[in-house]
């Protein structure tokens, strides 16, 4: 494929790279200044088109589907499916609607918290740092928002994207409010746990094996790799983790718990101690997702073909390890 060069100060881009470029900056930078009716209009169309045209999204879709619901027939299995790509669609419009956003207002009229002012603003009243551990469920990105007001100081880590210019693009419309957004590497984790040891809160990710230390664990029955970088940064910090989760009511209302921190009686041996409380998290998501699963919004396929017993069962990193020092 022939490379187009748009910048000396950045690695060419594939035709294909500067397309999604110039997409998605039509989307954040000219509909997202369309009412925000109007956004999810168009979210519905391309939803539809989505689960039409991009067959090996769909596949992943069905597949992790699958899993969830062993037993549901194939008509279900496409409805959820279909709620999935539109599950998405309406991220990426709220996403682009975020730097209109009026985040009090949304706290107040459209945001339904369950647990978040009973638990997490008082660990961070004290002083002491929080993880609010989620999955790719609803949309906790707009949670994080929403709490700003509630003097909950926020930082997440994001999976870089294909070109780093959409990257940088992207995190600068997810921090338009006072929430600091970095991809995942080095420079994240540092700053993540800066924010921790002063007393803020971060948001993570436990459903998708991107980048770091990970596990090879029981997923509704199926071991698949899961990541226990978030859940190895608690433990380093002492840090309590909170299993977060949302659900969307409709297109404008969210529905959010923030429920008790997980807890895992401590040993000598570390990877045990990740491993119990990893498996006490899925435990919890796996509840929800039974409840609805069409809130899951993950295009790739989480399972894997390989048998429970090959390969290695633990992949750390060292980075988790010293990042933290």
């Amino acid at each position: 494929m022939s490379r187009v060069v748009v910048a000396p100060w950045i690695a060419p881009y594939t035709e294909s790279d500067l397309l999604k470029f110039v997409a998605f900056w039509v989307v954040f930078r000219v509909l997202g200044r369309l009412p925000q009716p109007a956004i999810y209009f168009v979210a519905d169309l391309a939803a539809a088109a989505g689960y039409r045209l991009a067959s090996g999204a769909r596949s992943n879709v069905h597949d992790n589907l699958r899993h969830v619901l062993p037993d549901a027939s194939e008509k279900k299995i496409a409805e959820a499916a279909k709620q999935v790509f539109r599950n998405v669609a309406y991220y990426y419009a709220e996403l682009a609607h975020l730097p209109r956003l009026d985040v009090q207002k949304f706290l107040d009229e459209s945001l339904i918290l369950h647990g978040v002012r009973e638990r997490l603003v008082p660990t961070i009243q004290s002083g002491q740092g929080a993880i609010m551990l989620s999955g790719h469920y609803g949309n906790p990105e707009l949670v994080l928002q929403a709490v700003i007001p509630l003097g909950i100081r926020g930082f997440a880590v994001t999976e870089p994207v294909k070109p780093p210019a959409l990257s940088r693009m992207l995190n600068e419309i997810r921090s338009s409010h006072g929430v600091k957004f970095m991809p995942v590497g080095v420079p994240g984790v540092k700053a993540l746990i800066r924010t921790i040891r002063s007393g803020g809160a971060v948001a993570l990710m436990g459903d998708r094996d991107i980048e770091g230390p990970r596990m090879r664990l029981p997923f509704f029955g199926q071991e698949t790799w899961m990541p226990t970088g978030p859940i190895e940064v608690g433990l380093r910090t002492d840090a309590p983790i909170f299993p977060s989760f949302s659900v969307r009511r409709g297109k404008y209302k969210i529905e959010a718990w923030l429920e008790e921190p997980l807890e895992v009686e401590r040993t000598d041996d570390f990877q045990a101690d990740v491993r119990a409380m990893a498996l006490k998290w899925i435990a919890r998501y796996e509840d929800y997702l039974r409840r609805e699963p069409h809130q899951w919004a993950v295009f790739e396929k989480l399972w894997d073909d390989a048998p429970p017993s090959s390969g290695a069962t633990v992949e750390p990193t060292e980075r988790a390890a010293e990042k933290v020092r």
